[in-house]
């Protein structure tokens, strides 16, 4: 009992420091504040929105066809804003102008998930028996919660970095079991071969100040546990030993690319491209185009801004400066199509048919699976009677290759050329394509795998690396083939040598235990009574500590037993439910404003913990011992 508990207190602490709850500094670069990152919303906005919520239904509808002739995709001001009035209608009961102001928040803000959300509750508020409409919105919520650049993004670092604690979690408390385990047999080795001879008494001191070295270079708490693994590298089993190989890879990498990652997401390179996606599909102001102006200044050759600025000025009507900046663009990149048709669009605006007509026929040259690309053509065709034959089959084409789309802008009757024409944006592909590249650098993706290996590790020595913790294992793992190193009888627990083969090639009787139970020799009463006795008061400690720290610690009886592969697995999954409970907002939080608690969202997450949780408990506490003695096996005959 006393074992289990200072285990149990030993894995409580190497947990709460490696969070940084024990630390004065946080522990990086695995720390809530270290990565959390909050976007400021923009002040500059082009509406007034103070009204908020008080906005009828008619004015609702003009500010909806304010936002289809400025060309905006997303209104997120406005459709938070009523979401807000769907939040409070529901509570006064009114369901059906709750649903009414989740639709118009949907119509405002296409792209954002929340609104599909917000109109789930509604709907589930109104009547719960309607499931296929209330998943319905769920999973267009989900969908685009994948397609919207900003929150596919904030949804990646978010899964990777639970993903990545939870994993390195898991391994520090494989480590510490293999310690336990392991550890008793150095010291005892140490001890066995404590002699007055000057040369021993030398070899066994420095044995025991290795053991300091972590303490004294000042390494982090997972350093320090690879360390000491592979210091009783001769001690561990064969299968323990993969992991432990397992353990370095993932120590080198994942800090590595959640601190680059982190490091790209709150620098200029990603700052840009969520402008960008801003100009592209959200209502943007003069700080956006500021930052957008300031950016090539720096950067002249950037396509993609050069044609955001294009596409913010053609919104505003100044289309002969959109036109020069779609013009840079397609010299930066002579095969963006998209820049080709938009500057058709600036072209068609200003009257200039015959260049707008060349515009679009490029474009289409180079994608000719584009259905806007032949819709806008029709658009030019249309202008020019002496091309009268060539107007319907451009219309016929754009609507076989996009018929949703072209069905949507063919029955639109406004003079504004925002809506006569289809502007394209930058997607989401091309986002994440952009996102990749700057994170990876011109080196490509074989480099940072290799410049991996030769970052600092926290420590007191600058100079400590990755390469030198491959160099002390790879010169341990050969030092270890050459002596013979102590093991503990799975049965009695008594260190032994490997002298003898149990049930399978990890496990080694030792020699008494072999001659009684394995030779079935016969021996004295007593001798045999001893050792019954002896193997009985090991498996029932073993069996109190993978029981009793398995309800603290879900997975840990399972490293206790030697099944390796199936506690590492049950721990992540473990370890991701904590972390995702404790990083409920995300370790980069949303820079949207928050919305009412969602309950549901607890009860999903709280109730599949709940599930796992009882059922591998349930699972370890039927686990019978691994042996049995004398007195064991004749009680169940």
């Amino acid at each position: 009992m006393k074992k289990a508990i200072f285990i149990l207190i030993i894995l409580i602490l190497s947990l709460l420091y490696y969070l940084g709850v024990l630390t004065s500094r946080e522990t990086l670069p695995f720390s809530k504040e270290f990565f959390s990152v909050e976007s400021p919303a923009s002040s500059d906005r082009p509406w007034n929105l103070e009204r908020g919520t008080s906005l009828n239904q008619k004015e609702l509808n003009q500010l909806y066809q304010l936002k289809l002739d400025k060309g905006f995709q997303n209104v997120p001001v406005l459709s938070f804003l009523l979401i807000r009035a769907s939040e409070q209608a529901r509570k006064k009961g009114d369901n059906d102008q709750a649903i009414q102001m989740a639709q118009s928040s949907i119509k405002f803000s296409p792209d954002l998930a929340q609104p599909y959300y917000e109109l789930a509750r509604d709907l589930w508020n109104q009547n719960p028996f309607q499931l296929h409409k209330i998943l319905s919105e769920v999973f267009k919520g989900i969908a685009v919660e994948f397609q919207y650049y900003p929150n596919s993004v904030r949804l990646f670092f978010n899964t990777f970095y639970i993903l990545s604690n939870a994993i390195l979690m898991t391994f520090i408390v494989f480590g510490i079991v293999v310690m336990i385990k392991y550890l008793p047999l150095y010291t005892y080795d140490i001890r066995k071969n404590m002699t007055q001879e000057i040369f021993r008494l030398v070899i066994n001191s420095l044995k025991v100040l290795i053991l300091f070295i972590p303490f004294f270079l000042r390494l982090d708490i997972l350093w320090s546990i690879f360390f000491w693994l592979v210091l009783l590298w001769g001690y561990v089993s064969k299968r323990e030993k993969q992991f432990i190989l397992i353990f370095l890879i993932a120590l080198v990498y994942l800090p590595f690319f959640v601190h680059d990652s982190f490091s790209f997401l709150g620098g200029a390179s990603s700052d840009i491209i969520l402008e960008l996606n801003q100009t592209n599909h959200e209502n943007w102001g003069k700080e956006t185009e500021g930052k957008l102006r300031t950016w090539l200044a720096t950067h002249p050759h950037d396509p993609e801004v050069l044609f955001s600025l294009g596409l913010a000025e053609k919104r505003q009507g100044r289309y002969s400066e959109a036109s020069e900046f779609y013009k840079r663009a397609i010299e930066q990149d002579p095969k963006f199509s998209e820049a080709l048709s938009n500057l058709g669009n600036a072209f068609l605006a200003q009257k200039q048919t015959t260049l707008a007509i060349a515009s679009y026929q490029q474009a289409i040259g180079i994608h000719p699976d584009r259905g806007s690309y032949y819709y806008n053509l029709w658009r030019a065709y249309s202008q020019e009677s002496y091309l009268s034959g060539k107007v319907d089959q451009a219309l016929q084409r754009a609507q076989q290759l996009d018929p949703e789309l072209i069905s949507y802008y063919s029955v639109i009757d406004s003079p504004n050329l925002n809506r006569l024409v289809i502007d394209e944006t930058l997607t989401f592909q091309r986002f994440w394509k952009r996102s990749l590249d700057q994170l990876v650098g011109r080196e490509g993706y074989l480099f940072p795998l290799f410049k991996a290996w030769f970052e600092k590790t926290p420590s007191r020595v600058p100079f400590l690396t990755p390469v030198l913790f491959l160099g002390f294992l790879i010169a341990m793992a050969r030092f270890c083939r050459t002596k013979r190193f102590l093991t503990r009888c799975p049965m009695c627990g008594s260190p032994t040598y490997r002298l003898y083969l149990g049930t399978s090639d990890e496990e080694f009787i030792c020699f008494n235990c072999y001659r009684m139970f394995i030779q079935k020799e016969k021996l004295h009463t007593k001798i045999v009574e001893k050792k019954s006795l002896q193997i009985q008061q090991f498996q029932r400690q073993n069996d109190l500590i993978s029981r009793l720290l398995s309800f603290f610690v879900v997975g840990f009886g399972y490293l206790w037993r030697e099944e390796i592969f199936k506690g590492l697995l049950v721990l992540l999954i473990f370890f991701i439910f904590i972390l995702r409970f404790i990083y409920w907002g995300g370790a980069m939080p949303s820079s949207f404003p928050r919305l009412s608690l969602n309950v549901w969202r607890w009860i999903l997450w709280g109730g599949l913990f709940l599930i796992f949780y009882f059922v591998l408990v349930r699972q370890i506490y039927r686990l019978k011992a691994r042996f049995k003695s004398e007195k064991d096996r004749s009680a169940n005959r």
